[in-house]
């Protein structure tokens, strides 16, 4: 049993391999739209005249105010859905209700025949939580909102605000202020689809999993999941596949990341999902943002034409105990072999902390050491000092054993003179 999973898991990492053979090319377009899904920074700078061009950056405030590209206006990622993540209320990320996206988007000046370059950060840490993968797909989160408003024309800016300025390309401080528009869209809800949907689907249509491979088989269970595994039937698709990452020297920090050539997303697509482009494809992850990335590739570079979001995703769905989820059997072992390794960690911290008490116990006794060395020192001198000036105890004793000594050969001569003159 556990010799078929690792020979799948092998047969994953085989496809991939095999697919990064394929040639090299950087259109990514829809004949359906008038702008590329995806611009560079060299597009994005060409254009950045056009009157109807919206450059929308979803980064914070402080970090937007400070540095954006020009002409940018400024709504964060997080004005962009219901319930954020670790609050209260799950599941997180979910699609807003209708008159607050229509007027997010009117107040953020785009109108339906609008061409939104959607930019973000793409940089940050990978490690101990893969913050910069985060980031880049909370940009297609944001863009496929936008899609689901009925904007046609969206686009995201590949390699992100962090590109742009590794470029060199020009940038300007302070807050764009938009013209107020009353947007009017028409919303695409069968986009979106919910967890009783999906088990309606089981089986019929293809379900593309986009979190990462260990955490599909079940090997790590993700903090917002209830359970771990994933929906039956589902294949997986690994969203960071997408991305190609400038890293530092380390390894450990992402400095800008860009998507994959078209032709190896399309071989990618077709290993896994196939080549009928009008089949049924549901995607989902963890709690929507990989998923997002996943719908965006699918739908709008790719040209998938029936591809759902499933926004509740796998927080969702391990939440509900009447829904089933595949567990791989190899990932027990693995999360039996995590908590031992918790363990030994623990056990490590408090021998490292039982240690750090001893040296400093240490450096105390190392200090008492130095001042008692220090006095002795002191008293050292002090009877060399003295010692100058007294005698010696064994010249006393010497001195007093000879005049004692003498005083008897004295009175023992004096004693033999007597006898002889009586």
């Amino acid at each position: 049993m556990i010799g078929k999973k690792v020979t799948a898991l092998l047969g994953i990492i085989l496809i991939s391999a095999l697919v990064l053979q394929f040639s090299i090319k950087t259109t990514y377009s829809s004949p359906t739209h008038s702008i590329p899904a995806i611009v560079s920074t060299d597009w994005l700078k060409a254009n950045l005249g056009l009157t109807n061009l919206v450059v929308l950056d979803v980064r914070s405030p402080d970090v937007y105010n400070a540095s954006h590209i020009p002409g940018a206006i400024n709504v964060p990622e997080g004005m962009w859905y219901a319930n954020p993540p670790f609050g209260a209320n799950s599941p997180w990320m979910e699609m807003p209700a209708e008159d607050y996206l229509f007027e997010l988007i009117g107040n953020a000046g785009i109108r339906n025949d609008s061409l939104v370059v959607v930019v973000g950060g793409t940089s940050g840490p990978l490690v101990p939580m893969p913050l910069a993968l985060y980031n880049i797909a909370g940009i297609t989160r944001v863009a496929i909102t936008l899609l689901y408003a009925g904007v046609e024309n969206v686009a995201i800016l590949d390699g992100g605000y962090d590109k742009w300025v590794a470029d060199g390309y020009l940038t300007e401080s302070g807050t764009v202020t938009a013209t107020h528009l009353n947007y009017t869209g028409t919303v695409k809800s069968e986009m979106i689809v919910d967890k009783q949907y999906v088990v309606g689907k089981l089986g019929e249509s293809i379900i593309v999993d986009a979190r990462d491979p260990e955490v599909y088989l079940g090997f790590i269970q993700e903090p917002w999941a209830t359970r771990p595994g994933h929906i039956p039937t589902a294949r997986n698709f690994p969203t960071p596949w997408l991305w190609n990452l400038n890293l530092n020297v380390s390894g450990t920090d992402v400095l800008y990341g860009t998507y994959k050539d078209v032709d190896m997303l399309e071989a990618f697509a077709e290993c896994i999902i196939g080549t009928n482009k009008s089949k049924e494809i549901i995607v989902y992850c963890g709690v929507g943002g990989y998923a997002s990335t996943m719908y965006f590739v699918l739908s709008e570079v790719l040209n998938y034409t029936n591809v759902k979001f499933y926004d509740g995703s796998a927080q969702e769905w391990t939440s509900d105990p009447t829904l089933p989820v595949v567990y791989e059997d190899l990932g027990s072992e693995y999360m039996k072999l995590q908590s031992n390794h918790e363990q030994l960690r623990l056990d490590y911290i408090i021998i490292q902390s039982n240690l750090t008490e001893l040296i400093g116990k240490c450096f105390a006794l190392e200090s008492i050491y130095n001042t008692l060395s220090v006095k002795y020192d002191e008293l050292e001198a002090k009877y060399d000092e003295l010692a100058k000036t007294t005698t010696p105890a064994y010249l006393t004793y010497l001195f007093v054993a000879t005049t004692i000594t003498f005083a008897i050969i004295t009175i023992y001569l004096v004693g033999k003179v007597k006898t002889s003159k009586g």
